[in-house]
């Protein structure tokens, strides 16, 4: 410090335009602290109009309680709050603002004024430019506050050009607005651009309702309903069907005690409910509102309050989690045992018990490679399964099942009926649903009365040994190599083998750490050798440590790939294991396993029907 600087306490102006760096940003920021202390006022209506991206003009207008004239003064002064009194009150907070920052921040940097009235007829109003009171008189006005904030950051230049275009800035308040409306279903919004109404919200209207406003229609109408509660926590709101997954998180929308923020942690419950049904880089639909105690959740970390610190983070994951894992499985179940007409009618069994089958025979598990047309599963399986009585029936078809060209000494199979007794509805005749053989060697075609399903064979493989390997745990078979396979490595793989060194023994591996080097002498039996390297290197590489990942990983070497041409007897053998399973709508990594076009989805696709 030089000798002639001297410290000095900063003029109040300054001091707000430093605030003012924190609490407003953009646009859309000012609105947000207007808004919220219109809600903290008891509003049940707002009304919110801006010009040219809210740079020109920002007005609030509300029926909340309002402010007496004599205190009008006091609210545009820093560290002056109606909302807190002490100590305590900041511990058990229960309003949006709370540091008595925004007004005074948000007048600094702009034409600013302020007009309320306790009750109908007198009130006050005060006009503030760029932190400096101006003007203080009455006014005449219904109860309520309005406040116009105009020429924003006109007297900070280098704030000023960092704006979006007005059309962007537009679009964020009017986004801003819809989630504070989702959270409020009991206020009245009203959301005007210049002169235009961009959103109008009625009081009393439901979350779904809202929310049809502003996304697509067909993904609100896929969204399920979660209500869950672990006291004192409880969460509601609404998740997406994840066939309706999209490529961005923006419509990831997350509340804490009706406070829209940005959380990591919930953010990471809820891709994490959706793991094995959606892609990786793909993120699902979701509105979730979380009621936890004030003493238990920070909301006091940064100026802006989008941000929280919760005291127990594990917990608040777990919880999350589970809501909505129990939410999309609580529909998912309602989708295989009470709509038969979602994919794959071939089976009425539903059974929640793991799936063991295929199971390996020695021979099979003997092999060093796998044949190119051979399922990874026991060989003589689909024969015997063919031989079956069962399976006799199943393979009656009338003749001429198969166009000519098709036709071969097999039968085609067909829909064997269930004997399950608790079925509610009447289950398809044999002739209703029949396999038509394969498309692109990948695809398994099934036809129906009424509909085609197609079946992604690779898929549907993947989830059949995702779920054995589960099953399985830790019992993972393995087979000797009469030569060791080496494996190079880097030093950053080698202390990653480490780590995961129990998990790859677990799984069948029997391994030897070189420098440099990692020595196979035993593989699972579901992989080949080359196929056992690929696995090792890539999980490797791409850091894999979980027993699902591993598991996943695995499933996907092991099973069948698209090319891979399979006997009628073997494509029905895959269907068969793979329709037992209690979650099978998706492979390990989130892709549909199986796609289904009814007559009436037909009709549309060639327009013989709007």
């Amino acid at each position: 410090m030089h000798p002639e600087k001297q410290i000095r306490l900063l003029p109040p102006e300054l001091q707000n335009q430093i605030a003012a760096g924190e609490v407003v940003e953009r646009p859309s920021s000012v609105l947000k602290e207007l808004v919220e202390n219109s809600l903290d006022a008891g509003a049940t209506r707002i009304r919110i109009q801006i010009r040219d991206g809210g740079q020109s003009s920002i007005k609030v207008s509300d029926n909340g309680f309002g402010i007496p004239e004599e205190q009008l003064e006091l609210a545009v002064t820093r560290h002056a709050t109606s909302k807190l009194e002490n100590l305590q009150d900041l511990q058990d907070i229960k309003s949006f603002g709370f540091r008595g920052e925004a007004l005074p921040s948000i007048a600094s940097v702009s034409r600013f004024r302020i007009a309320s009235a306790r009750q109908d007829g007198d009130g006050g109003a005060l006009e503030v430019l760029h932190g400096r009171i101006v003007r203080q008189d009455k006014t005449a006005m219904p109860q309520g506050t309005e406040i116009e904030v105009s020429d924003l950051f006109s007297n900070v230049p280098a704030r000023l050009k960092f704006l979006k275009k007005p059309g962007t800035e537009t679009r964020k308040c009017a986004e801003l607005v819809a989630r504070i409306a989702l959270a409020n279903p009991h206020v009245d919004f009203e959301f005007l651009n210049a002169e235009r109404s961009v959103h109008r919200f009625l009081a009393g209207q439901e979350v779904s309702q809202r929310l049809a406003a502003i996304w697509p229609r067909e993904v609100v109408e896929s969204m399920h309903a979660v209500s869950h509660e672990d006291e004192p926590l409880s969460i509601h709101g609404l998740v997406g069907d994840p066939a309706m997954a999209q490529a961005r998180p923006d419509r990831i929308l997350i509340y804490v005690n009706g406070r829209p923020v940005q959380d990591k942690t919930i953010l990471s419950a809820i891709r994490e409910a959706y793991r094995g049904r959606i892609l990786g880089k793909e993120y699902p639909q979701a509105v979730i509102f979380l009621c936890i105690p004030p003493d238990e959740v920070d909301v006091n970390v940064h100026p802006a309050k989008t941000e929280v610190r919760f005291q127990d983070d594990g917990s608040i994951f777990r919880i999350v989690r589970r809501a909505v894992l129990l939410t999309l499985e609580r529909n998912s179940h309602q989708t295989q045992t009470v709509d038969h007409s979602q994919p794959l009618s071939i089976s009425q069994v539903h059974t929640t018990l793991p799936v063991m089958e295929p199971r390996f025979s020695a021979s099979a598990q003997a092999q060093v490679e796998t044949g190119p047309n051979l399922p990874i599963y026991d060989q003589d399986w689909p024969q015997k399964f063919a031989s079956s009585a069962a399976a006799q029936k199943l393979f009656e078809t009338p003749d001429g099942a198969f166009p000519k060209a098709d036709q071969s000494s097999r039968h085609t199979p067909a829909f064997q009926p269930s004997s399950d007794p608790t079925s509610a509805q009447k289950a398809p005749t044999p002739s209703e649903v029949r396999y038509l053989g394969q498309f692109a060697q990948t695809y398994l075609i099934l036809a129906a009365r009424s509909e085609i399903t197609l079946i992604d064979q690779h898929a549907a493989h993947e989830r059949v040994l995702f779920n054995m390997l589960r099953a399985q745990s830790t019992r993972g078979d393995r087979r000797p190599l009469l030569l060791p396979l080496e494996i190079s490595l880097h030093p950053a793989q080698a202390i990653l083998a480490q780590e995961i060194w129990t998990k790859l023994d677990e799984l069948g591996f029997s391994l030897e750490l070189a420098p440099g080097l990692l020595m196979l002498h035993s593989i699972p039996t579901l992989l080949t050798p080359s196929k056992a390297k690929e696995f090792l290197q890539d999980i490797l590489t791409e850091k894999a440590t979980s027993m699902e990942d591993l598991w996943a990983m695995m499933a996907c070497k092991a099973a069948i790939k698209a090319g891979d041409t399979l006997t009628p007897d073997e494509a029905m053998a895959l269907v068969e294991s793979w329709q037992k399973l209690p979650e099978k709508n998706y492979c390990p990594h989130g892709r549909p396993v199986a796609l289904r076009w009814g007559v009436s989805d037909l009709e549309k696709l060639f327009k013989r029907r709007s």
